[in-house]
C-alpha cells in the first residue's frame, strides 16, 4: 500500500522526508504534497486548538491502493481529551498526525532526534489505524 503524506505549510521539509524514512513494508512511500486546504474552520477559539476530528474530515479519500496521512504543524484535540498526537479512521485508509505535542520543549539537536523518533513511532500508529489495526497492549508496540 503506498502513503500519500500530505503537509501544511508550517511542517519543516525536514520532517516531512524523515516521516517518509520511517516507512517500512508493506507500505511504500509516494510523494509528498503540500495540503493547499484551509484548516481555519476547524479552530476552536475557546480551546486555542483545532478540531482533530474536523481536520480528518478535511483528508482527501484515498484512490484503491493508497492511503493519505495529513502532517499539521497545529494542536490537535477531541472533545475528551485535552490533546491528541493524531487521529485516525480504523479501515478509513487517512489520518492527521500533528508535530505540536512531540515537540521537546527545548531546542537542541538531542531534542530534533527525540522529535524524529516521535514522529516515526506515531506515524506508524496512526497508519495502523487507517490500515484497520486497534491498540495493542504490547510493550513497545508502536498501536
Amino acid at each position: 500500500m503506498k502513503v500519500r503524506l500530505l503537509h501544511t505549510g508550517d511542517v519543516p521539509p525536514g520532517h516531512v522526508r524523515s516521516a517518509f524514512s520511517g516507512l517500512a513494508p508493506p507500505l511504500a512511500a509516494g510523494e509528498p504534497l503540500p495540503f493547499r486546504a484551509s484548516l481555519a474552520a476547524t479552530y476552536d477559539r475557546t480551546r486555542a486548538q483545532y478540531d482533530a476530528f474536523s481536520v480528518l474530515e478535511a483528508v482527501p479519500s484515498p484512490e484503491p491502493g493508497w492511503m493519505n496521512l495529513l502532517l499539521v504543524g497545529v494542536d490537535l484535540f477531541v472533545p475528551a481529551l485535552t490533546y491528541v498526537f493524531g487521529l485516525s479512521h480504523v479501515g478509513g485508509r487517512r489520518g492527521v498526525l500533528s508535530l505540536s505535542r512531540l515537540k521537546p520543549p527545548e531546542e537542541s539537536a538531542v531534542a530534533e532526534e527525540l522529535l524524529l523518533r516521535r514522529l516515526a513511532i506515531e506515524l506508524a500508529h496512526e497508519l495502523g489505524h487507517a490500515a484497520g489495526l486497534v491498540h495493542c497492549a504490547v510493550g513497545g508496540c508502536s498501536m
